[in-house]
């Protein structure tokens, strides 16, 4: 639970409100949708910009403590991902095989430098004809066109991955370990 989250959950509680009766107070008709937000919000701290006011409003929360703790949510969440991109994975290679279709393939045991990488993605995607994505570390990806060039180089951050991935609605699946 995140802190601004869990500050919202408490106080909802200590006033003896449940989520539905916050949802009423908020001003929404759909209950059941208004239940599922408002429990998201507490789960998680995230929330559109018009609900967080509406909730503070309802409880008569004080916003500038609301906007310290989530970037108190924000910079943990920032050191999570910070540590979790700077774990060292196996290189590997993302195949394109067709659009929205992708295969991983390792690569040869000999190569274990990203220049090395980068050379054999170059001559598998030339040999091949596959545009590929030559996948460094969780950071550093390599995009390479099915002539064996190098289009960009490109470098993750939090939210954006740098690897080929498929969305379906608002839910990313990337090709990973």
């Amino acid at each position: 639970m995140s802190n601004l989250g869990a500050f919202i959950s408490a106080e909802r509680k200590r006033r003896g409100l449940t989520l539905k009766q916050l949802a009423l107070l908020v001003g929404y008709r759909n209950v059941a949708k208004g239940i599922r937000r408002l429990a998201g919000l507490e789960q998680t701290g995230l929330a559109k910009p018009d609900l967080l006011m509406k909730v503070a409003d309802a409880l008569d929360l004080d916003w500038t403590a609301m906007e310290r703790l989530a970037e108190v949510d924000r910079q943990e969440l920032l050191r999570e991902w910070e540590r979790w991109a700077s774990e060292p994975v196996p290189m590997c290679l993302v195949v394109r095989l067709m659009a929205a279709v992708y295969v991983r393939k390792d690569l040869p045991a000999e190569v274990t430098t990203p220049k090395e990488a980068e050379a054999w993605a170059c001559a598998f995607a030339r040999q091949h004809r596959f545009r590929v994505c030559l996948v460094v570390s969780r950071r550093i990806s390599v995009w390479i066109d099915a002539q064996g060039q190098v289009e960009a180089r490109t470098e993750a951050t939090l939210g954006h991955p740098n690897m080929p991935f498929m969305q379906l609605k608002r839910q990313r699946f990337l090709l990973e370990e």
